[in-house]
């Protein structure tokens, strides 16, 4: 399962904006809408932006769009992480925080145009509500919930026609209320109904612009990791950072509004939707178990972010 007042910026050390913006020009990336990159057999190299970019899953989406070709702009707030991924792959990368008190427009306004945005930053507090801090419960709506809506609302005037915008969320379709995760999912299931809700704005509007909402499986990253065996007790495989990157770029190559990966995940999101009752009888009330001894506790696991 996964992860800002306004969304905002801040540069770090040797990558600023302004470092970023010149290097993206001296290399021809900073175009107009109505030009393209061409490779030299013809065809057009997709340019793509990834936020949150030094976690374990954006860096290795960051790390298969390299190997596709792609044009890639990483964003992460770890430094030291962006720089390991320059020296690993051909992607620009930026300093960007969204928990930062600067405005998005600054980095948004000097991006080139972008034929998808893939949104990985987020956070995860698991632990009842009462014993969530008012802290906590703002931090988890600012990363999950304002911070995607204003990144996207400032990312539309950079985006091409047949654009995606995704958001990497969790809990199925965004509503698979799992307790002791009450403030996240409540965040990613509204994360969920604005990708609906802009997806069909855009549509009537005559833009073909697609925001999505995917849910990878538990990924094996440092912030999961500890947890691998609760997930194995509630029967739900983690996988590897490199199979989540694949499924995320496969969904938004179809550009898919909404994918689930697993079937296991899908099957029981499906049931949830239908019956909630059932959904409870047949997985809820079972792993609620597992999960109140995990993290029922006035203590709870803390706050993981990642990105």
């Amino acid at each position: 399962m996964q992860h800002e007042p306004d969304a905002h910026l801040c540069e770090a050390r040797s990558d600023t904006l302004d470092e970023a913006t010149a290097w993206m020009e001296h290399k021809g990336f900073l175009e107009s809408p109505v030009t393209t990159r061409q490779h030299p057999e013809g065809a057009r190299r997709r340019t793509v932006a990834v936020f949150g970019a030094t976690g374990g899953i954006g860096s290795a989406v960051v790390e298969a769009l390299d190997k596709q070709g792609a044009i890639t702009i990483a964003v992460g707030r770890d430094p030291l992480k962006l720089g390991r991924i320059r020296e690993t792959t051909g992607a620009t990368t930026i300093a960007f925080d969204l928990m930062s008190r600067r405005s998005l427009d600054g980095l948004v306004e000097k991006l080139p145009v972008l034929d998808a945005a893939i949104i990985v930053s987020g956070v995860d507090v698991r632990k009842s509500l009462v014993a969530h801090s008012n802290a906590e419960i703002q931090a988890t709506l600012d990363v999950n919930l304002h911070g995607p809506i204003i990144l996207t609302r400032a990312l539309l005037a950079r985006m091409r026609r047949g654009s995606v915008i995704a958001h990497i969320g969790g809990f199925g379709d965004g509503r698979l209320a799992l307790p002791f995760y009450s403030v996240d999912v409540a965040s990613r299931a509204a994360t969920a109904a604005f990708c609906e809700a802009i997806s069909r704005e855009l549509r009537i509007q005559g833009r073909d612009i697609v925001v999505s909402y995917l849910c990878p499986e538990p990924t094996d990253t440092a912030a999961e990791r500890p947890f691998r065996a609760l997930w194995r007790r509630l029967g739900t495989r983690m996988v590897t950072t490199e199979a989540t990157a694949t499924f995320i770029l496969q969904a938004v190559r179809a550009r898919r509004p909404l994918a689930i990966m697993g079937w296991a995940t899908r099957l029981i999101t499906r049931i949830n939707t239908i019956s909630p009752l059932l959904a409870d009888i047949l997985y809820l009330n079972k792993s609620g178990k597992a999960l109140r001894e995990a993290f029922g506790d006035q203590r709870g696991a803390g706050t993981h972010r990642r990105g």
